[in-house]
């Protein structure tokens, strides 16, 4: 008999081998939350999903399967999760036409107070099975809507689209004017494009030097203060995309289970491609925590990261949203920092940049390189520009969204290879503003330069993407959002692009210009205006391409990273490589996708062996 002292959603259990008093103890907890008690049974663990809802088809002498039923195509998916109602295909010969999952919370209590006892034409069924056989009978419409194919999606600008006939216009014409001037006057050529470039590499000295003497302000983060209750955590939705990473899997679903939040409100969805058999089979022999499902994207073009997020951000339940990669391990408390972060800011607060570490150090030069790089762009470059109230270019993970200003832009461009530099400055133009959360999240380097390669080459094509859709309309851009973050995404986007093809050339040029002295001994006003030009911005990129990653380091406690500077003028010939290898790339293969393969790190610099 169910116990009359208890929440009417949960009583039913005490008649289905649920000891009363364990029932008791989940609802005081969910009442001290501020959760559905049924939520909090399930994702305690107290009761599984199945067995729930198996023993709430009992209840009611209903018919349980743990399988759905073929579906009928269309309508609100939103409102039919919410209320976890869907209509069946017809079956010949059989009297149910309707899935019944109701969510805990009101929609359960309705159900049950409508006391569907009996009912033939009902069939009970998970929420996580509901929503797998809703994905599955609008697999056609999802795959649309994820990759920006429907009617909204095709309105708003997509890197999809490629460059306008203009912007193809006016690069073809500057290709021929420089041809036609280096052909009739080189040196004169060279002088106009190095003056009509200064300001521009100018720009992104300005910004390095404005982020090296922003000051950081003092730590409270790591006081016990910005602790919030409990009760006033909103649910979190956490996406973790996966594509083949069977080799990090078990670390994944340890740093998840590690990350210190309340369990009735985390949503975490590891996203896994319909086409990925293996990772399919190997989730599906595993058993998860209740409040991690498994989320099947449906086969479709471009398979790529976006596309993925956008099908989780369509069922997220969360009002925060983040994205974890397969081989992340997240500070246990960057969840609770960031909610805490979320409640104390205004609501044009719509994301925070966690701090990325590499933590493979220990692999060998490449690694060494990169994670000196993370440690001045996340801690130096990137917190400076936010201080100083500018967008950056985001890291492709542990960004904390408010999920309400994901839907407002679209969600992601599912087109764009480096879909995070894209959806931050979305989120810019829509008038929202972004910030640092210092809060770490330790990253698995390369080791091999091939691997290193196709991964820049992936990044860079990415910005390139970015620069050629946000300029579509540059008078909208400018409107949008403003003059200053409109030149600072120029100078972050086209400049690193910019910077990159040329760091060889200008490199060469300027050693050439010192060891023939025409340089330090200009002939007339105009190579005496060049000259000083060169020294004064050479000299400026110098200290502020050395100075960022050795500040970064000093901040993040990694001394000794700083053996590595000396050779980042020979790194950054490789970035350069790769910037040429994403022009080719985006020619003739502009949505490919470049994957990472992880979980080949030997070393590791952060994290704690196991107890």
């Amino acid at each position: 008999m169910a116990e009359a002292s208890l929440p009417v959603e949960i009583a039913f259990l005490a008649s289905h081998g649920v000891p009363p008093n364990e029932l008791r103890q989940a609802a005081v907890a969910a009442a001290r939350l501020g959760v559905s008690p049924a939520k909090q049974v399930i994702a305690s663990g107290l009761v599984g999903e199945e067995a729930f809802y198996r023993s709430l088809a009992t209840e009611f002498d209903l018919r349980f399967s743990a399988k759905v039923p073929p579906l009928l195509p269309g309508g609100d998916l939103a409102a039919i999760m919410r209320e976890g109602v869907a209509r069946i295909a017809n079956e010949p010969g059989s009297p149910t036409r309707f899935a019944c999952a109701p969510p805990a919370g009101a929609p359960l209590r309705r159900f049950m107070a409508g006391k569907p006892q009996r009912r033939d034409d009902l069939v009970i069924v998970t929420p996580s099975a509901l929503a797998a056989g809703l994905r599955t009978s609008n697999a056609h419409m999802l795959t649309r809507r994820a990759a920006g194919l429907d009617e909204p999606g095709l309105a708003r600008f997509s890197a999809r689209t490629g460059s306008s006939v203009s912007q193809k216009g006016l690069a073809l014409l500057m290709v021929g004017l420089l041809a036609a001037l280096t052909t009739l006057a080189p040196v004169g050529t060279l002088i106009g494009v190095a003056l009509a470039l200064g300001p521009v590499f100018f720009g992104a000295v300005v910004l390095r030097l404005a982020s090296l003497m922003e000051k950081p302000p003092a730590n409270l983060w790591r006081e016990q203060r910005w602790r919030v209750d409990d009760s006033r955590l909103p649910v979190y939705t956490v996406a973790v995309p996966l594509l083949g990473e069977e080799k990090v899997l078990n670390q994944l679903i340890g740093a998840l289970s590690a990350l210190d939040y309340p369990p009735a409100k985390l949503d975490i969805r590891i996203l896994v491609e319909e086409t990925d058999l293996g990772m399919q089979r190997l989730l599906a022999a595993r058993r998860l925590p209740p409040f991690m499902q498994v989320v099947i994207v449906p086969r479709g073009m471009p398979r790529t990261k976006p596309r993925a997020l956008n099908v989780a951000l369509a069922e997220a339940q969360g009002e925060l949203f983040t994205i974890f990669d397969a081989e992340d391990v997240p500070d246990p408390q960057q969840l609770r920092l960031a909610a805490a972060h979320f409640l104390r800011e205004d609501a044009d607060l719509v994301c925070l940049q966690a701090r990325l570490v590499i933590d493979n150090t220990g692999d060998g030069w490449l690694a060494g390189f990169f994670a000196l790089e993370y440690a001045g762009l996340f801690d130096v470059f990137n917190p400076g520009l936010l201080r100083c109230g500018l967008p950056i270019m985001l890291g492709g993970t542990s960004n904390h969204f408010r999920t309400e200003a994901l839907r407002k832009v679209g969600g992601w461009d599912a087109w764009n290879v480096t879909e995070d530099a894209d959806i931050g400055f979305r989120l810019v133009r829509a008038g929202g503003r972004i910030a640092d959360l210092p809060s770490a999240t330790l990253e698995e380097a390369p080791r091999f330069l091939n691997a290193w390669m196709k991964q820049r080459t992936r990044w860079l094509k990415g910005y390139l993407q970015t620069l050629i859709s946000h300029l579509l309309a540059p008078h909208r851009l400018l409107r949008e959002a403003g003059s200053v973050a409109t030149l600072t995404f120029l100078v972050l986007a086209f400049g690193t692009l910019l910077g990159t093809l040329g760091y060889p050339f200008f490199a060469l040029g300027f050693i050439f210009a010192i060891l023939n002295g025409s340089l330090l001994n200009p002939d007339s006003p105009l190579e005496l205006l060049l000259s000083a030009t060169a020294l004064t911005l050479t000299g400026a990129g110098v200290c502020v391409v050395f100075l960022v990653p050795a500040l970064g380091a000093w901040r993040r406690g990694a001394i000794d990273l700083l053996r590595w500077l000396p050779g980042l003028p020979l790194y950054y010939m490789l970035v350069s490589l790769a910037a040429w290898l994403a022009l080719i790339e985006y020619s003739n293969r502009p949505f490919a996708w470049n994957k990472t393969e992880h979980g080949l790190a030997r070393s590791s610099r952060y994290r704690k062996p196991p107890a």
